[in-house]
């Protein structure tokens, strides 16, 4: 019974290991089978594009219609009849709708005088433009080397570790009063440097002191005179043949001083404590302070002082300065340690030279505007910028000025042209839509005039697409140039870019009647400066690099997705990339990231908008 109780436990173990095998196998199976999820890949027409029409270039001008009439309404109007459906056909001067206005001439001369305004503030940033342009840079040249020289034309050598100026005039008590210290080159700045700084100044500075005196003596004190005229003793306690003190009749000019050993009394507090009634006794030692009264934290006290570091190229007195350094030195008296600050030390003169000396080879600074070549460069280009906005919003004033011209009229809009009405809204969608409230057309359409700098002028080609930009509804429209100019514009138009002195020429744009534009609204021109270069141009992120080498992944012929290195050229507008080789534009891409994707896998042809799902 054993026997059989060990054979049956060995079956039943042998068949869960069989189960438990299968049950894996079925797994990895059923795994294997789920990760051959088709990959989408995208026609390379979503992801690139074959054509690159060079950098892009913005000008601007007003709209003009041929053939087409579009009627606008302002905040201000409030439409009352409109008289035509489409389809309808119209002649010139029929009325086409009726409106009520509330802009008044006053609400007309508001928007006049706003472009007066502008103009005015142009004319005043033309004017700081020039102010700009007529400025001289400051300018510090170093003194130049010359090397052909023999070093005893640079001056002495410093052989010590540093030498101190010695004109007292500089004692470092401001930052124009420096002292200079000449630090050799193989030399550090340490303590002995600094402590023989703060003594040195110290000694100027009693000598400018002592200068300062002999110079402005103090006044002479006079004494008291009686009235006679004669002077009278200025101590009453000395003896004198004179009488001590003028006649009672007169009071004294200046009343007798104290004794000069006499220490001043203090009213609260009595000389005598044993004798508080007697405070003049001339026995009583003084009151000394009590020991034990509260005694003031004693403030840590500082010296401080300007310093010139310098240096010389091969440590040599006249030779070029390698370093120039203001430093603001800070000691503090309890404990001896310093502190420093930076200082510019630009305005402080070499006075360690002598005058003949410093004229000759000292850096002689020309301030000129007090600004630095590339400060004046920055404001130039921040005053031309605004410019150019004033410019345009001069544009935009006076386009809203010609347009609401219109509207203080009779309450008519009567037909420009001979033709077909082609659309009619309400007034709620014209106004939510920004689009005309009725449009006539003949065939025609619009134009706009820009500019083209003569730098780019041969690269624009008739029949070449743009982009109009109405800044007054945001919408965009394609245009083809109609007509390029054959001499320049006299007119100053701004194009945004470009050589700002180089001639500009004009060209015309033509827009299909189908654009919502308004005659004599100002809109930007976008257009390309360059020739147009044929090619393959891949968008950045479905390309991935692998050790230098740039590849994608495609669609193969067998409908597999392939791993496929590519030859990648010029990056445009950090967005593209050129592909020299690799692809063609006929190939299906695939999104490089995700957990399906792997070589090998079946693709599945999917439209762009499934990538942003």
């Amino acid at each position: 019974m054993k026997r059989k109780n060990k054979g049956r436990k060995l079956l039943i173990l042998l068949l869960c290991l069989a189960l438990v095998a299968g049950a894996a196998g079925a797994g990895w199976y059923f795994l294997g089978t789920a990760s051959d999820e088709p990959v989408n890949v995208y026609s390379f027409m979503y992801l690139g594009m074959t054509e690159y029409w060079g950098d892009s270039q913005e000008s601007y001008g007003y709209v003009q219609t041929e053939g087409v009439q579009t009627v606008y309404l302002s905040a201000t109007q409030t439409v009352t009849e409109i008289l035509v459906q489409p389809g309808d056909s119209v002649k010139k001067g029929d009325t086409l709708m009726r409106f009520d206005t509330t802009l008044s001439d006053l609400g007309l001369e508001r928007k006049r005088l706003e472009v007066e305004k502008l103009k005015l503030q142009l004319e005043d940033a033309k004017e700081r433009l020039r102010e700009i342009n007529a400025m001289r840079p400051m300018v510090i040249p170093q003194p130049s080397e010359k090397p052909e020289e023999d070093e005893e034309s640079l001056g002495e050598l410093l052989t010590d570790r540093f030498r101190i100026s010695h004109n007292t005039d500089y004692d470092g008590s401001t930052a124009e009063k420096s002292l200079i210290c000449w630090l050799n080159s193989s030399a550090d700045i340490d303590g002995e440097i600094l402590d023989a700084l703060m003594i040195k100044a110290a000694e100027y500075a009693e000598i400018n002191r002592q200068k300062e005196e002999a110079e402005n003596p103090p006044d002479e004190e006079t004494s008291p005179t009686d009235p006679t005229g004669e002077t009278a003793p200025a101590d009453p306690t000395e003896p004198s043949g004179e009488p001590s003190e003028p006649p009672a009749s007169e009071p004294p000019t200046e009343p007798p001083t104290e004794p000069p050993t006499q220490p001043p009394v203090t009213p609260s507090e009595p000389e005598n404590p044993e004798d508080p009634e007697n405070p003049e006794n001339p026995e009583d030692p003084g009151n000394p302070e009590d020991p034990t009264a509260p005694q003031e934290p004693e403030v840590p006290k500082t010296e401080s002082i300007y310093v010139v570091f310098k240096t010389t190229q091969g440590n040599r007195e006249l030779a070029a300065r390698t370093s120039w350094q203001g430093l603001y030195l800070i000691r503090n008296t309890a404990d001896g340690e310093y502190s420093f600050k930076f200082f510019d030390a630009v305005m402080v003169p070499d006075h360690m030279l002598e005058p003949d000396e410093e004229v000759e080879d000292a850096p002689q600074i020309d301030f000129g505007s007090g600004f630095t070549a590339a400060q004046i460069a920055q404001m130039r280009q921040q005053q031309e910028q605004t410019i150019r906005d004033l410019e345009f919003s001069i544009k935009m004033a006076e386009a809203d000025y010609k347009i609401a011209q219109t509207e203080v009229s009779d309450g008519n809009v009567y037909a420009q042209i001979d033709g077909v009405v082609v659309s009619v809204l309400s007034a709620d969608e014209a106004l939510m839509m920004q689009q005309p409230v009725l449009k006539v057309s003949a065939g025609g359409g619009f134009y706009v005039e820009g500019t083209v700098s003569e730098l780019d002028r041969d690269n624009m080609k008739i029949g070449q697409e743009v982009t109009i930009n109405d800044w007054s509804t945001g919408m965009t429209y394609v245009g083809t140039v109609d007509s390029i100019g054959d001499y320049p514009d006299a007119q100053s138009y701004w194009n945004g870019m470009g050589n700002p002195t180089a001639s500009n020429y004009p060209f015309r744009v033509f827009v299909e009647d189908s654009a919502d534009l308004q005659s004599g609204s100002y809109v930007s021109i976008q257009f390309s400066a360059g020739e147009t270069e044929h090619g393959i141009y891949l968008e950045n992120p479905f390309i991935r690099r692998e050790n230098g080498r740039a590849y994608v992944y495609v669609r193969g012929e067998d409908g597999l997705l392939q791993k496929r290195y590519v030859t990648t050229g010029k990056s445009l507008w950090g967005s593209y990339t050129e592909i020299l080789g690799g692809i063609t534009e006929e190939d299906f891409l695939a999104f490089p990231y995700g957990k399906n994707l792997k070589e090998g896998a079946p693709t599945l042809e999917s439209d762009i908008s499934a990538l942003y799902e």
